[in-house]
């Protein structure tokens, strides 16, 4: 058995649960560590060595993203360790599950989210992609199940398998065409093939702050009715009732710098949290 994290004494894990199992026999499983005086949980994900070259990739590509970032809203990582059979991840666990989840609970309930909370959850997530862009990274599968919530009910965003890890200086040469990522929260010129960079992860940030102020995606009816019916409908920012959810109209300005079909009129996210109306926005959450 080979290792590299930190702090861990792989012979005090206690194994509690198994969470998830993945294809080709991987699996991510829930430990105890008894030598942890707060009796704090971790996740350990595994892969088999006999998986695809595709799955193994997604699983060390993770590993290069995580082992390089330190922000309080990401998933934190501890490292890994081989067996002789198997790859395997230690990151924290996320006591409250995730953010689609949340939202399924929400809308059953309807129970609808203040402005504050739903600011404070979009500055979660904002912050965090905000950092990974400064340091070249674009996730590309930004969704609700790739948010998790810690026992703060912080938001933390995970699942790196298909981020991207841009190394060229020039934006052009940066931009990418590989098809990846989930199809209801896929950017538009990322769903048709297009040359697409940053803000690509914008729009799916937009869809989900859409989902926190209306508990329901903008796009679901279009979706369903196949992409010509989408491509026929002239395309305009999904509306959010702020009058009845007691909103600012600045929410519906904000939903609009991020759910652009063309990335020309996508904002950044550095101009967007520059933006005095979405800075007003943010010191009323606090």
């Amino acid at each position: 058995m080979s290792f590299k994290f930190l702090n861990i004494d792989l012979s005090q894990l206690e194994f509690e649960s198994c969470l998830g199992s993945g294809c080709y026999g991987g699996s991510v499983c829930l430990y105890r560590n008894r030598k942890d005086k707060r009796n704090r949980r971790i996740v350990v994900k595994s892969i088999p060595y006999n998986s695809p070259e595709y799955a193994y990739e997604t699983v060390t590509k993770e590993h290069t993203i995580l082992s390089q970032v330190n922000h309080p809203r990401i998933l934190r990582y501890f490292g890994f360790f081989q067996t002789s059979d198997s790859w395997n991840m230690i990151t924290e666990f996320a006591e409250r599950g995730n953010l689609a989840e949340f939202l399924h609970r929400r809308k059953q309930q309807g129970a609808f989210l203040t402005q504050r909370v739903v600011m404070a959850k979009y500055r979660d997530m904002a912050e965090a992609l905000q950092y990974l862009h400064q340091r070249k990274v674009i996730h590309r599968d930004l969704k609700p199940g790739n948010v998790l919530i810690d026992a703060d009910n912080r938001l933390k965003l995970a699942d790196f398998g298909i981020a991207k890890i841009c190394t060229n200086v020039s934006l052009d040469e940066e931009m990418n065409m590989t098809i990846v990522g989930t199809p209801l929260f896929m950017a538009p010129e990322v769903a048709s093939g297009k040359r697409y960079d940053y803000k690509s992860d914008v729009w799916p940030l937009g869809v989900i702050f859409y989902e926190l102020c209306m508990l329901e995606h903008p796009f679901v009816e279009r979706f369903l009715e196949g992409e010509e019916s989408m491509e026929r409908k002239k395309f305009s920012p999904p509306q959010i009732d702020c009058a009845r959810h007691g909103f600012s109209r600045d929410m519906q300005s904000l939903c609009e710098m991020m759910i652009q079909v063309e990335p020309k009129q996508r904002w950044t996210l550095e101009k967007i949290l520059k933006d005095e109306r979405v800075v007003g926005l943010m010191e009323r959450e606090m």
